[in-house]
């Protein structure tokens, strides 16, 4: 067995015990046991699965992370199970295409979408990694759930995204709305709001199309996203002061 092989199965082996364990971390020793292999060694395995978003470190060890479900599994995700009919309200009452992302390590990750009505609208490319910022949805992710490392993640992003950020994270906190003005696509405009499962935020849906025809609706598409989002049990209770 090759080197490079022997690294494919051992990664391929954690992710199958972690898997098979369900909602049970598995430590890092008894990894260390079923690979037959030094803890240091089986230690940088699983570090590099977290950063990627297939494994979640908790206090008692480690279970899948988001990347497995949502960059590898299905569209029709839980969570997109659980919100299909928010998502189908949300895309009758404002025409525009309507997409669920997640965040997925460092990353974000569009995993399903609605058309949007007309003609010419924006259309996103699923099950692809894509850099946090300036998207709507990586914006929702910094303000309401970040996670640890982000400070040096911050830091990575150009001088006019983390002060266009900063400047934004006040009101983003307040409303639980993010937006995005032609930031990554210059003739395209979005907003988002978070989907929250247990008062975590889990997702978020994005509401975008031609700045032309959506900038100067994206504050109603967000309230009537957010509204619907509330009625159904995964709002905000409080966003964050």
């Amino acid at each position: 067995m090759t080197s490079t092989h022997r690294t494919v199965t051992r990664i391929v082996r954690i992710l199958e015990m972690v898997a098979r364990s369900g909602e049970d971390a598995v430590g890092l020793a008894a990894l260390a046991r079923e690979l037959d292999a030094p803890k240091s060694s089986v230690h940088g395995f699983v570090r590099g699965l977290c950063a990627e978003g297939y494994l979640l470190e908790g206090e008692d060890g480690y279970v899948l992370g988001p990347g497995v479900a949502h960059v590898l599994g299905p569209a029709e995700n839980s969570v997109v199970l659980l919100i299909e009919d928010v998502l189908a309200e949300i895309s009758a009452r404002t025409g525009e295409t309507v997409t669920v992302a997640v965040r997925v390590g460092d990353s974000v990750v569009y995993v399903y979408s609605l058309p949007a009505d007309y003609e010419v609208c924006y259309v996103p490319r699923l099950k692809v990694r894509r850099p946090l910022l300036p998207t709507s949805s990586g914006k929702l992710f910094f303000a309401l759930s970040p996670k640890s490392g982000d400070s040096e993640l911050f830091e990575t992003y150009d001088a006019h995204t983390r002060n266009r950020l900063e400047t934004e994270l006040p009101q983003i906190r307040h409303t639980g709305i993010a937006h995005n003005r032609g930031e990554t696509v210059s003739d395209v405009a979005a907003v988002a709001v978070g989907v929250f499962i247990d008062s975590a935020l889990s997702a978020a849906i994005t509401i975008a199309g031609p700045t032309t025809r959506t900038e100067e609706h994206l504050d109603h598409y967000g309230s009537v996203a957010r509204g619907l989002l509330d009625r159904a049990g995964f709002g905000l209770a409080t966003p964050t002061a």
